[in-house]
């Protein structure tokens, strides 16, 4: 792979960057910085700007909404009142129990065209106690229909008491006002007043609140009204809406997902879009019933209100404009002025300095600078001459904490050694409590483990001749009592006292007069608590964090260390109880083997050799399974043996304890196989033998043939 080096030509315009004066590298740097800031800045402005515009668009559409809202309580309760002002007069109740629907309409009419041209209603019902039409005063030709499939009239019918709402009929969409006629406190029928919710109302709404309308009908609801447009339109944005009434062609850009909203949660949503070529901002209300007297809420659909905002955003963008330019002018200014600064300012101090750091590069420094200009580059020169001062001891100190942390990670490093390697508790606290005195510098180290169902801690090991005496007394101290150890176990966190005298939680042990800060670690293993290292010091304030987190890592290591220990003694107990079981076992089942006689076989190779009885030689290997003897080999020979034809011979004799003990397995659970085939056949012929005298004789036959017994007897009786 081929790297590329840069050019000759390159490097010389890269030096001869670096070689340009100081001034003018400042003054570049202080132009672009003005120009990163005048384009941020302009950025922020017209993101503010917008995001103003936004919150107004969001004002005026919460303004018109309220409006809307109120017209169409304000319908709800005029419909409501003049339903119920109707629906009290005795004429009008009278005639219509007479059925007269003539004199009836001919009573309405004239009211009927009075209320339209004063409240703009477009149709009054007439309605029977089923919700039934008896008279339409608008249209007096179409009657006898159910419309109880509207909430109001079905609330009504039901309570017998007024209701109120945004309705869509066949008509349209109105607000109806339903009031229930009572005669002598009798439910006898219901008047109907329906306010116009439509076109007309859209265009003096738009009007009055200089905004443009569009009502959408939710397809799904309305398809079985058979509800037709008022007005034709353009398609929406979504499949589920037909467009019934408006007073514009619009921008109808509010978001399906919108639409969706307002249908899932009817709450008013709003969408504003004021960076486009036609800024607006447009607002979905929710038009529905109110689920009235328990009945389930109607949903009818939306009125899109969308209000223009080309002359607000075009005003916004001139402002922004202007001020970009004030920007402009005021940062040139400033560049000048910088200019002239930064030589006077910077550059005369900074030369001082370099004048200085030239001066003294790579000598001891013996005069202070001095650079008296009042300002920051004075208190620089300052904390310069300090900073020469300070770096010797700084290089001191920092050299005594680099031994001071290389003995402690020596001492880490020891107590991990011990921890590895001594898998007895006893020997291994002792190292520890020795090596953590020794490597550290401390006065005292102390290891408790909890003993007696966790009330207490032991001590189990510690330095000095106080250790000795406290061990010596089987010293113990309260869980959860008066000291740090107990705390440290309980809490199952460190107790630290920088200073004992201020301790509210100690115990104050006489043997050890000199400690001035002692430090309890808890001893975890997971989630359980063994014990706590105690560690004391004949210096104040002597724990540092960096300390206390060493400490804390060993008393870490050494409970895993003891927790290892003890497992190791479990596992060695457990295998001695193991190995003395089998033993037993091995024992007990080769003495049953040979309780009635000794198995013995002997063959005599050579009989001169037994009357050369001065010559022979006589060796007895003994047959040892798992530690347990089961017999012995004895050879006589004419020789002495070797050590490699004795060691040949003790391995022969461990191969065939083997598979004498193999031998004798394969015989009990052959024998175990055979008695259980003849159980089943004896239960077997039990269970077909059918009474109980055949039972008696086939389980007295069977018991006898198994046995090879001369007589078996078997007795029933019941002992008084």
């Amino acid at each position: 792979m081929n790297s590329r080096k840069p050019t000759s030509s390159s490097t010389s315009f890269l030096h001869r960057i670096q070689r340009i004066p100081l001034t003018i590298k400042l003054v570049v740097v202080a132009f672009l910085s003005f120009a990163v800031i005048l384009i941020i800045s302009g950025y922020l402005t017209q993101q503010n700007n917008l995001r103003a515009l936004n919150a107004n668009a969001e004002k005026d559409l919460t303004r018109v909404g309220s409006v809307i809202n109120g017209e169409l309580k304000g319908y709800e309760a005029t419909s409501s009142a003049l339903a119920l002002a109707l629906a009290s007069r005795d004429d009008i109740k009278d005639l219509y129990l007479k059925g007269d629907r003539v004199k009836l309409l001919k009573l309405l009419n004239p009211i009927f065209s009075e209320l339209k041209a004063k409240y703009n209603i477009v149709q009054l019902y007439v309605e029977t106690d089923q919700g039934v039409v008896f008279l339409r005063a608008h249209d007096p030709t179409q009657l006898g229909d159910y419309v109880t499939y509207r909430t109001t009239i079905a609330s009504v019918v039901q309570t017998h008491q007024s209701a109120s709402g945004f309705e869509v009929d066949i008509n349209g969409s109105s607000v109806h006002g339903v009031a229930p006629m009572l005669k002598d406190g009798k439910f006898i029928g219901m008047v109907e007043v329906g306010i116009d919710f439509g076109q007309s109302f859209l265009e003096k709404m738009s009007i009055e609140t200089d905004a443009n309308y569009t009502l959408w009908l939710y397809t799904p609801t309305t398809r079985s009204i058979n509800v037709k447009p008022q007005k034709i339109g353009p398609p929406g944005n979504h499949e589920d809406y037909f467009y019934f009434a408006g007073t514009q062609n619009g921008i109808f850009d509010s978001p399906r997902a919108n639409f969706d909203a307002v249908h899932n949660t009817f709450n008013p949503i709003a969408n504003t879009a004021l960076t486009g070529t036609q800024p607006h901002a447009n607002l979905l209300l929710p038009l529905t019933s109110e689920g009235l007297n328990g009945f389930a809420r109607t949903y009818f659909g939306v009125l899109e209100i969308s209000l223009p905002y080309d002359k607000q955003v075009a005003d916004a963008n001139r402002a922004s404009q202007t001020e970009q330019i004030s920007r402009l002018l005021g940062s040139l200014a400033g560049m000048i002025v910088l200019g002239f600064a930064i030589n006077l300012v910077i550059l005369r101090p900074l030369q001082t300095l370099s004048n200085y750091a030239t001066k003294n590069a790579g000598k001891v420094v013996s005069d202070p600078l001095v650079l008296e200009t009042g300002d920051e580059f004075e208190q620089m020169a300052n904390q310069f001459n300090g900073m020469l001062t300070a770096i010797q001891s700084g290089r001191q100190e920092l050299e005594n904490l680099v031994e001071q942390r290389t003995a402690q990670l020596q001492a880490v490093n020891d107590v991990a050694k011990v921890a590895s390697s001594i898998l007895d508790p006893d020997e291994l606290i002792n190292k520890v409590v020795h090596v953590i005195t020794e490597r550290f510098g401390y006065y005292y180290a102390a290891i408790f483990l909890v003993i007696e169902n966790g009330h207490w801690a032991e001590l189990k090991d510690a330095t000095g001749t106080a250790g000795e005496i406290l061990k010596a007394r089987r010293h113990r101290l309260q869980v959860g009592g008066n000291s740090m150890v107990g705390s440290a176990i309980q809490s199952r966190e460190a107790h630290i006292a920088l200073d004992v005298g201020d301790a509210p939680i100690r115990f104050n042990n006489p043997l050890l007069p000199n400690t001035r800060s002692e430090i309890a670690l808890p001893l975890m293993v997971g989630e359980r608590i063994v014990g706590a290292l105690d560690v004391q010091s004949t210096k104040e304030n002597d724990f540092k964090p960096e300390d206390i987190a060493t400490l804390q890592g060993l008393a870490n290591q050494v409970a895993i260390a003891l927790e290892n220990a003890r497992l190791f003694r479990e596992t060695n107990d457990s295998l001695d109880e193991l190995r003395q079981v089998n033993q037993q076992y091995i024992a007990s089942a080769w003495a049953d083997r040979l309780k009635n006689n000794t198995v013995e076989y002997s063959t005599n190779i050579s009989a001169a050799l037994a009357d050369e009885p001065a010559s022979s030689r006589q060796i007895d290997i003994p047959l040892k399974l798992r530690e347990q003897i089961i017999g012995n080999i004895e050879i006589e020979t004419g020789q002495d043996w070797s050590e490699e034809d004795q060691t040949w011979v003790e391995a022969l004799a461990t191969q065939l304890a083997v598979s004498l003990e193999n031998a004798r397995l394969l015989e009990e659970s052959q024998q175990s196989a055979l008695r259980e085939r003849l159980s089943a056949s004896i239960v077997q012929k039990l269970w077909g033998a059918g009474s109980v005298e055949n039972i008696l004789q086939t389980a007295a036959r069977e018991l006898g043939r198994a046995l090879e017994a001369s007589e078996s007897v078997i007795e029933l009786k019941v002992e008084e």
